[in-house]
């Protein structure tokens, strides 16, 4: 199902894609407290016993979640007014490996902006965001800006001018907007932005479904 209001940029359709009204609330709760793991893994310093106690904690949780699961991660459904994709790697608020990017602003002539804090589990260089993750970001937000504006498509060409280094544990707001259409081509702009700076610029070319 597609929603070109969302901001959410749908896959092309495989089958009808399950849409539900509310995100469970334990949803979000796991996927924040597994967050919260991957960070602490990464930063923990904790004895070898340590580790594997809780090494074995996590295997238990994991024995519980595979109880049941579905063939298809895909699941629509809506959070502030937008629809989003509740188990995107980026956008996802269901999805643990997401930041996520959250407080999404929308219009209708296609540009979008929103939010999101990436922690320590993110870094690059010391003290700043993998760049692969900053052109995660951008991806995404190029996607959603063309699909507000009536062009749902998938990204053939993203180039990224990376400014400075853009800093992991700070809000960073992404703004990106639709420039233009030729055929199928679709184009789009964005920017990382922390503390009032630009960290990263995006020039994209999209494909329309």
């Amino acid at each position: 199902m597609t929603d070109t209001t969302s901001g959410s940029t749908p896959l092309p359709a495989a089958g009808p894609v399950p849409v539900i009204p509310e995100i469970p609330g334990g949803t979000t709760l796991l996927a924040g407290r597994v967050r919260e793991l991957v960070e602490a893994g990464v930063l923990t310093d904790v004895g070898d016993e340590d580790l594997r106690q809780a090494a074995e904690h996590v295997a238990a949780a994991t024995e519980l979640l595979r109880g049941r699961t579905r063939e298809d991660p895909m699941l629509l459904s809506y959070l502030d007014g937008n629809q989003v994709s509740v188990h995107n790697p980026v956008e996802g608020p269901g999805n643990p490996l997401a930041p996520p990017m959250v407080g999404l602003e929308v219009d209708g002539s296609g540009t979008t902006t929103s939010t999101a804090l990436l922690s320590a589990a993110y870094e690059g260089p010391p003290g700043r965001v993998h760049g692969g993750w900053v052109a995660s970001l951008l991806d995404h937000a190029v996607g959603r800006a063309v699909a507000v504006a009536g062009h749902p498509a998938m990204t053939v060409s993203l180039t990224v001018d990376y400014r400075r280094g853009t800093p992991h544990g700070v809000p960073l707001t992404i703004n990106a907007r639709f420039t233009g259409e030729e055929g199928r081509k679709v184009f789009a702009t964005g920017e990382v932005v922390a503390d009032g700076e630009v960290t990263a610029e995006a020039r994209a070319i999209l494909v329309t479904y």
